[in-house]
């Protein structure tokens, strides 16, 4: 979703510079691609080493084993050996909240262009829900106003490996995946809502047991917090809204307000419903 967002914004702005350079690889202003997002306001903040974890009551914990449901759980900062898990949650959760496999079957490509670009370009503003023996939840963040080149830099080279993918005949016995990618490659641009200008982003994804127990709370919270130190003023969300699933109800409760809305086609016909991609906004607490 975001992918599509960073071809739509790309469009509009720096043609020629910019753009051009991360889509070839070369350095921009003696900065590689991925230098370019590592450093600047995008530079490392948050370290695990001296990270302080919660537990669900606000309270230091050792080790998050003091309590039961999402009282068990600790919010930290990512770290590089809960990538498997971050991008298997986000295959889990790809379709309205369940496994993605029913719209398109290459989980690799599905979470390189929906969640690793995040972990690659902006790892130092993630954060995890970890229950003690796996991540079950997170949050992935970004402050920067170039991080769309980021996601249409990657998106690109993830898209390339998908198309070569498709020509070889990896999805012929699965025409649903093919027609993923045509929403991708074409209504997917068109159907994204606007997004606000100059103003950090999250998306979360929880799994489904550990849905329900504020785990989205204090996920916000630990990266609002992230924000504040970071000067940031504004926030946006974006993610999938039909009448058997509202996200704008949590994004709410945590003071998000609806900035844009558009009709999606990415889930018919498996949803006869009208399904919308919605854009909240909010002001970080001060």
């Amino acid at each position: 979703m975001f992918f599509c967002e960073a071809a739509r914004r790309g469009s509009k702005r720096n043609k020629g510079g910019i753009m051009t350079s991360l889509l070839l690889g070369e350095e921009t202003n003696g900065k590689t691609v991925k230098e370019h997002f590592l450093n600047g306001k995008a530079a490392p903040y948050a370290d695990a080493n001296g990270a302080t974890f919660t537990n669900g009551n606000g309270h230091p914990s050792a080790n998050g084993h003091d309590g039961h449901d999402g009282d068990d759980v600790i919010i930290r900062p990512y770290r590089p050996e809960d990538r498997p898990d971050i991008l298997r949650i986000c295959c889990d959760t790809g379709f309205l909240g369940k496994p993605i496999e029913p719209i398109f079957t290459d989980r690799e490509i599905f979470a390189g262009l929906f969640a690793a670009p995040y972990l690659d370009y902006g790892p130092n503003w993630v954060w995890v829900a970890d229950d003690g023996r796996r991540v079950v939840g997170y949050l992935l963040g970004s402050v920067s106003s170039s991080f769309h080149y980021a996601l249409l830099y990657s998106g690109f080279q993830t898209a390339v490996k998908m198309i070569t993918r498709a020509a070889t005949g990896c999805y012929a016995k699965h025409p649903r995946s093919r027609h993923f990618i045509r929403w991708l490659l074409t209504s997917g641009y068109r159907e994204q809502p606007r997004h606000p200008e100059n103003a950090a982003h999250l998306h979360f994804n929880i799994e489904k047991t550990y849905r329900g127990h504020g785990l989205a709370r204090r996920l916000w919270r630990a990266y609002e917090e992230q924000l504040i130190k970071a000067g940031m003023e504004n926030c946006y969300g974006a993610f999938f809204s039909w009448h058997g699933r509202h996200p704008e109800a949590v994004y709410s409760r945590l003071g998000f307000s609806i900035f844009d809305r558009k009709r999606t086609t990415i889930f018919e016909p498996e949803i006869s419903e009208p399904v919308e991609i919605v854009c909240v906004q909010g002001k970080v607490a001060r």
